[in-house]
């Protein structure tokens, strides 16, 4: 039994194929139970718009992950991005303003933190972990218990002219070149496949983090637009679930946690798409908030399982 598992573990179609037929039994097995109503036009057009968020966060943290490394305050930076977007376009009317500054901060957010974990030699999981926390309390001290708003007519223009869609294609169309056509993305999943190897070929660790938390800021700016797209008010509770989100759409999208050679920029894609239908699907058949996150959990930890490596002698990450 131990054997069966472990070749499929190895088998290298497991992280391409599992993604796909999550998807299409986590589709089947609540279109049953929901008597054909997670499949209606209506529920599938709410699944695609709330993926995006998620998706476009995901898919600037992948660069991250493809250098072996973890980002747990990715959904802070995106929120008070968001935040101070939408206090931008309130003060100036702008909407050219309300873009800049929501990519700015997340780039800016971003290089902070890059520059945390090089300068002081200090791991990017452990560096993001204070982020999220001083990034949420910046956040709470500067909504209180109010909210901050966008009128309708800007919000519902940008629906209409399909902004979030075109938003979210450029992205993740800039995000594929960018990894699979280019060295750079060569180079971020050098690292992450075998740190001392790429180093010995005149690639730096350093540079790659560079470039991929920059990728990351961009895409955590952009989804700030998306939420204040999609919501049309920002409060303390808004985008509570991104940070969560985002490991799990990674991993779900078939993304290895340690990066390498085998990370895809499609898969937090696709993982987006799973992680939301799970969600969606859950609540509609009345499962509570605090069991779906128990679920969310469990498959995490599973995945985590399967993708994750055996111990080796080499210097590297991945075998």
């Amino acid at each position: 039994m131990r054997s069966i598992f472990l070749r499929i573990k190895e088998n290298r179609f497991t992280l391409v194929l599992l993604p796909f037929l999550m998807l299409i039994l986590i589709a089947f097995i609540f279109t049953v139970m929901t008597h054909g109503n997670f499949i209606r036009v209506r529920n599938i057009n709410i699944i695609i718009q709330q993926a995006l968020i998620v998706a476009t966060v995901s898919t600037g943290a992948c660069f991250i992950f493809a250098t072996g490394n973890v980002n747990i305050a990715m959904g802070s930076c995106t929120v008070l991005a968001a935040t101070v977007a939408a206090m931008t376009y309130r003060a100036t009317n702008s909407i050219v303003l309300m873009f800049i500054s929501a990519i700015l901060l997340g780039i800016l957010i971003m290089i902070i933190c890059v520059l945390l974990s090089t300068k002081l030699k200090v791991m990017v999981i452990h560096v993001t972990v204070v982020m999220m926390v001083l990034l949420t309390a910046i956040q709470s001290e500067i909504l209180g218990g109010s909210s901050i708003s966008l009128p309708f007519a800007v919000t519902s223009a940008a629906n209409s002219a399909n902004v979030p869609y075109i938003i979210f294609a450029s992205f993740v169309i800039f995000s594929i070149i960018i990894f699979h056509l280019t060295p750079i993305g060569r180079h971020i999943k050098m690292i992450g496949a075998n740190e001392r190897c790429a180093e010995l070929t005149g690639l730096t660790r350093t540079k790659a983090l560079f470039v991929a938390f920059i990728i990351a800021g961009l895409g955590a700016g952009l989804a700030a637009l998306l939420i204040i797209f999609r919501t049309g008010s920002i409060t303390h509770t808004t985008g509570g679930s991104i940070n969560t989100d985002v490991m799990l759409a990674i991993v779900l999208g078939g993304m290895p946690i340690f990066g390498g050679s085998k990370s895809r920029a499609y898969a937090p894609v696709l993982g987006a798409v799973t992680v939301t239908a799970l969600n969606n699907g859950l609540l509609m058949v009345g499962v509570s908030p605090s069991i779906v996150q128990g679920v969310r959990g469990i498959i995490f930890l599973l995945l985590l399982l399967i993708g994750s490596k055996r111990a080796i002698l080499l210097p590297a990450r991945e075998g």
